[in-house]
């Protein structure tokens, strides 16, 4: 099972004032997805998922694979230089709520997605589309 509310690009930059990283999590209506995170050290990394709601008002994100290294900026950041790579069994089971509220230093509600675990080093995300390709993973150079 799946929560339509769910489907899109979140981003945690809204959130994110005085933080020194970001977080990008997509999950696409077909169960698949991807997650990204860099810093302000030009750290990143890029993980494909899939995902699925075993109950209401819970997600479960199952890691596949993470490509870590360097990032250039961007929303998602583009991974220029790969120091590792390889299988991730990681497993995220996360109450979670999609509602629309204002973000710190921000005078423009948004859609926002809020979960009890971190995800990518964040629990807080604006949605930026729900538009997703299901081609379109983060760019590695």
């Amino acid at each position: 099972m799946r929560d339509e509310d769910l489907v899109g690009l979140w981003d945690s930059g809204p959130y994110d004032y005085g933080s020194m990283e970001s977080s990008w999590v997509c999950l696409r209506g077909d169960g698949t997805g991807w997650t990204a995170w860099a810093n302000a050290a030009g750290g990143a990394s890029v993980s494909q998922l899939t995902w699925s709601c075993p109950e209401q008002g819970v997600v479960e994100l199952r890691y596949k694979w993470t490509v870590s290294g360097s990032g250039s900026p961007g929303t998602p950041p583009l991974l220029v230089e790969i120091d590792e790579e390889g299988p991730d069994h990681t497993l995220v089971r996360t109450p979670f709520v999609v509602r629309t509220d204002t973000p710190p230093l921000s005078e423009s509600p948004v859609t926002s997605l809020h979960s009890d675990e971190s995800v990518e080093s964040s629990r807080r995300f604006a949605l930026l589309t729900r538009e997703v390709d299901p081609t379109d993973p983060p760019k590695i150079r």
